[in-house]
This record gives C-alpha cells, sequence and structure tokens, in this order.
C-alpha cells in the first residue's frame, strides 16, 4: 500500500469508490462523479460536487486517481468487469493456459478471440500502460532532481 492511494471517508462513499461506482475526474477540477449507486447516499449528508485536496506528503496522487477513473468508466459504461462474468478461478488458468505467467504467450492461439480472451488482452495492455507510466514518472523526477541541481 502507498500512502499517496490510501482514500478514507464515509463507509457508503469509499464503498462506491472500491467498487468502481463512484470516481474523481482529475481533469475537470476534480470533479465527484457518481456512476451508479446515488441511492445509497439519499440518507446522508449531501456529497460535495468537487473533492478538495490538501497539498502535502499524503496528498492522494493524481495519477491513482486517473487510473481509478478509468477503471469506473470501463466498469459502469463499457460494463468491463470481468469478475461479473467469470470466476477469478477461472481467469487465472485461462491466463496460465494462454502463457501469460511464464512469458510464452502464443498471440495466434484462437482462445484469444473470446469474450474472455478480450477481457485479459485488455488487462495486459492496461498493465504494460500503467508500467509504462511508472517508469516514464521515474525517468522524469530523475530529470527534475538532476536539474534541480
Amino acid at each position: 500500500m502507498v500512502v499517496e492511494n490510501v482514500v478514507s471517508g464515509r463507509k457508503d462513499i469509499v464503498a462506491l469508490f472500491w467498487e468502481n461506482k463512484l470516481g474523481v475526474d482529475v481533469d475537470d477540477n476534480y470533479r465527484i462523479i457518481i456512476f451508479e449507486g446515488s441511492e445509497l447516499l439519499k440518507n446522508s449528508a449531501p456529497l460535495k460536487s468537487h473533492l478538495t485536496l490538501i497539498d502535502g506528503p499524503h496528498r492522494l496522487s493524481d495519477r491513482f486517481l486517473r487510473l481509478h477513473f478509468n477503471e469506473c468508466l470501463v466498469v459502469c459504461v463499457c460494463r468491463g468487469d470481468v469478475m461479473e462474468d467469470y470466476q477469478e478461478q477461472e481467469i487465472e488458468n485461462f491466463m496460465e493456459e494462454l502463457g501469460v505467467y511464464d512469458g510464452e504467450i502464443d498471440t495466434s492461439d484462437p482462445r484469444w478471440s473470446t469474450p474472455l480472451g478480450s477481457h485479459v488482452h485488455a488487462y495486459l495492455l492496461r498493465r504494460k500502460m500503467a508500467e509504462y507510466c511508472d517508469t516514464h514518472d521515474e525517468h522524469l523526477n530523475q530529470i527534475n532532481l538532476n536539474q534541480s541541481d
């Protein structure tokens, strides 16, 4: 766990956040978007329209919020939560059979054209993009550190 990725708050709001039903659009001035489940908040204090962040060493990461918001879009708008259609063990077995874990992926295997194959492929692409972003961010930070010396 990274401190910048810790979310605290009202139990009902945090539950919606972790279920990808509530997200924060960083690029729209940290606007809070409720995709699903707004009826669960009716008996609570009203939710603010925008998230207020306090700068400091434990501030939520914009990158984390963006990645989470993208996941909300996939789950709620595109209906892309693979866990609704498949059991975790079924996904693990599929990935193992297709060589994901040992790095021997055969892209010509017709199972990649199945719905589960498409979900796994999208997951692998998202993971590769996140790794690229991490490497890119580290490189930029190193450049900034070198320039400040």
